[in-house]
């Protein structure tokens, strides 16, 4: 049962941006179009590329959420050097249509009240598996924010560039990501931290994609940061991959029963929790934001 929802959700989600991809074929789609004209000196990163062509790939599960507890890094990285950590890059995941044209997504409601028009809209049977699991991104989106934080849920790449825009107070941002992170991860074991770059600046913008019928970015004002890129090297692999790394250094007002504190021993208020942006994950600084080398 739950095989055949799978099959009639991708079928009436298809019909909803199929006009949209057959024009991608021919050229850059008009979220591609409008990245050029608003970040000209920024290319496109090849991870949220990827989510504006989800091709035939076979729909892939999962719900909107943080950078999860896979990201978390060990207590340590950020403020004393530490050199060597274990740490798990997971397999990137894409929702089944991926990250939809901007008139597409806003064409389908996205809110709790309205979730019966859009179980409507996407043919997905109310009461089923997926009409509770997207009942969970909804439920994300609208909590309200932690005191001090600014947080938006974005179903278009338009949307996701113009509310950093509007959240840094400027139209000059530079995109960070994992640059070279591979989308089929790697498993668990010891990296060496090669070198570590500071990024200027203590407030960012991030956005965790996250999984619904199509991609939802869920959006947040970092709060006090420090933010690095870091080239680290595998002990068993040698592979070597560059990861942008964010440290939040004021956790007082998170709650005591975060992920982040159970793996790490810690408590509120207590040292920085640290997490890599995984791959498709994507954080906003202002244009004057620089790298420069870590003691």
């Amino acid at each position: 049962m739950a095989r055949f929802l799978l099959i009639a959700l991708l079928a009436a989600v298809s019909l909803l941006a199929i006009q949209a991809r057959q024009l991608s074929d021919a050229g850059p789609s008009t979220a591609e179009v409008f990245w050029r004209a608003v970040m000209p000196d920024s290319p496109l990163p090849d991870s949220i590329r990827w989510l504006l062509h989800p091709g035939n790939q076979a729909a892939q599960g999962g719900s909107l959420g943080h950078h999860g507890n896979r990201g978390v890094l060990p207590r340590g990285i950020g403020s004393c050097g530490r050199e060597t950590l274990p740490v798990l890059f997971p397999p990137a995941r894409r929702a089944p249509l991926g990250l939809l044209p901007r008139d597409v997504a806003d064409s389908i409601p996205f809110s709790s009240s309205a979730l019966p028009d859009a179980l409507a809209r996407l043919g997905v049977a109310a009461g089923s598996a997926q009409a509770a699991e997207m009942e969970k991104p909804l439920g994300m989106c609208e909590t309200p924010s932690l005191a001090g934080e600014a947080k938006f849920c974005a179903t278009s790449l338009e949307a996701m560039v113009q509310g950093p825009m509007a959240g840094l107070g400027t139209n000059e941002i530079t995109p960070v990501t994992s640059p070279s992170l591979p989308r089929s991860g790697a498993p668990l074991q010891p990296f060496a931290v090669r070198a570590m770059r500071r990024i200027d600046g203590s407030r960012f913008v991030a956005c965790h994609g996250g999984l619904y019928p199509y991609t939802v970015f869920m959006c947040h004002d970092t709060g006090a940061v420090r933010a690095y890129m870091a080239d680290m090297e595998g002990a068993r692999d040698g592979g070597k991959v560059t990861v942008a790394i964010v440290c939040h250094t004021d956790t007082s007002l998170w709650d005591p029963e975060h992920m982040s504190f159970r793996l790490l021993g810690t408590k509120p208020g207590g040292e920085p929790v640290c997490h890599f942006m995984p791959y498709g994950h994507i954080m906003f600084a202002k244009n004057n934001a620089t790298t420069r080398s870590s003691a």
